[in-house]
């Protein structure tokens, strides 16, 4: 194995993102208009079977209208794990907007801290059954869910984007719980998620998926996930200063044994374009020497092609 420092960032666009319903009406006016979809994904995390947000408001600017809003009564719920890889939530489809350039969106969410999250869920639920936004841990405890600021000036999308008259835009945001949800001291015992989401436009993406070996998967305390790269980023550990560069992976993406006993992986949606993938054990990331040992794909560099899944396996 070789080594290198993989510390997630955002790949596309890097964003809180605003939008949600699965019930509720909007309230676009008159005028020229065109419609607007959106669904969620994420990034799974280590030790956590259950990630659900409560959303209760999105908000639209518009630059010269007033704001359009749309209210979830009840509101929304969505267990964030439940959809992964290319597997998406559908959350507004071909909501109807007003057309032109917006400045902002904004969802609020029910995420208040000390607000008791998950009461009334049960371990064993499939649904997001409990109370606001909470988390529930392999062990079965169930957490409140913390979101700073959620309720208030809510989760705002600064990027703006256009919706053509007439026509649509079509989006999925990926959550990156690894980086995302955490369980500081202090305050115990709500978790916290400063959310990292990527923002995609579906036409322009693929994703990868593959298998890793069971050699590898079960090394002793390996958590096992993958990692994917620019091309031609991962660091040569050959270098005459003998010195490993720190390289941030644009995703990553958890390592599940199915129940033919193979051990898989999805990572999507990616935008298009070569990439290198590799294997690791740290799902942690950086340890006390700030480097992870990591395996390549053999199907290096892999081509992602939009609306296609590429493969990259490990043995």
């Amino acid at each position: 194995m070789k080594n290198l420092r993989p510390k997630i960032q955002s790949g596309a666009i890097l964003t809180t993102i605003s939008i949600l319903t699965l019930s509720g009406c909007s309230s676009g006016s008159g005028g020229d208009s065109g419609v607007l979809s959106l669904a969620v994904s994420d990034a799974a995390v280590q030790g956590i079977t259950q990630v659900c947000i409560e959303f209760s408001e999105a908000e639209f600017k518009k630059a010269g209208s007033p704001n359009q809003v749309i209210v979830f009564d009840p509101p929304a719920k969505v267990d964030l794990l439940a959809y992964q890889g290319m597997n998406a939530a559908p959350l507004l489809t071909d909501e109807t907007l007003e057309a032109g350039e917006y400045q902002w969106a904004r969802l609020a969410v029910n995420a208040a801290q000390g607000a008791g999250g998950g009461a009334g869920a049960g371990m064993n639920d499939t649904d997001c059954a409990g109370s606001g936004s909470y988390v529930v841990t392999d062990s079965g405890a169930v957490h409140g869910l913390y979101i700073p600021s959620g309720g208030e000036s809510g989760l705002k999308l600064n990027r703006g984007f256009t919706l053509p008259v007439g026509g649509g835009v079509d989006f999925v945001a990926e959550f990156d719980l690894m980086k995302s949800v955490h369980a500081p001291q202090g305050l115990d015992p709500d978790y916290i998620m400063r959310p990292v989401v990527h923002l995609f436009d579906r036409t322009e993406t693929g994703s990868i998926a593959g298998e890793v070996s069971m050699e590898l998967a079960t090394q002793d305390l390996c958590k096992p996930a993958v990692f994917v790269y620019a091309s031609g980023d991962i660091p040569d550990d050959d270098e005459d200063d003998g010195v490993m560069d720190s390289v941030d992976p644009i995703t990553s993406a958890m390592v599940s044994m199915q129940g033919d006993g193979r051990f898989t992986y999805e990572i999507g949606p990616i935008l298009a374009g070569t990439y290198d993938v590799a294997f690791s054990c740290d799902e942690d990331m950086p340890l006390e020497d700030e480097t992870l040992n990591y395996v390549l794909s053999a199907d290096n560099p892999v081509e992602v092609v939009n609306k296609s899944q590429a493969t990259a396996n490990f043995q």
